[in-house]
């Protein structure tokens, strides 16, 4: 099950988000982001933002429970805008958790361990949700092109 980038929302709770974090100097862009064909559009400066995904979730099909395999986020970040880490939620739970990443640039293709990273087998209870932190060390943008979880039954 994929998402389009067009679905991505910021998590909004520091201090600090405002005109200089607009796209291209578009009001509120800073919150609700660019919204492109390819994809939706977000600027930062000298701070980290989470990135949240709501994935359509099969829970059961013929009584089976489905498990998690696999998650994906597609991206480009201008340089000085690096991916820190990916978390798949199950409803409340956190299901998976890969931290300590250093991704730069396009990644608008599945690369394992770089956006693209298995997940053991987790039994999905509720609704699933990829969350992506970005770190912008320098002043950039982040286009968010989609985001997908692999499932199995």
């Amino acid at each position: 099950m994929w998402v389009h980038g067009h679905s991505a929302t910021i998590e909004v709770h520091r201090v600090g988000r405002g005109e200089a974090d607009d796209v291209n100097g578009v009001p509120w862009t800073s919150i609700i982001g660019m919204r492109l064909g390819w994809g939706v559009v977000y600027r930062g400066a000298h701070n980290h933002y989470w990135f949240h995904f709501a994935v359509p979730t099969p829970a059961v099909d013929h009584g089976v429970r489905a498990r998690l395999c696999r998650a994906t986020v597609l991206f480009t970040a201008d340089e000085g805008v690096t991916l820190q880490g990916v978390h798949v939620w199950d409803g409340p739970s956190r299901a998976f958790t890969h931290d300590g990443l250093s991704v730069s640039g396009e990644n608008a293709t599945l690369v394992d361990g770089r956006n693209s990273f298995e997940i053991p087998g987790h039994e999905v209870r509720w609704g699933i949700g990829v969350s992506a932190m970005f770190q912008f060390g320098d002043a950039g943008n982040v286009t968010l092109h989609a985001a997908g979880v692999e499932f199995e039954f």
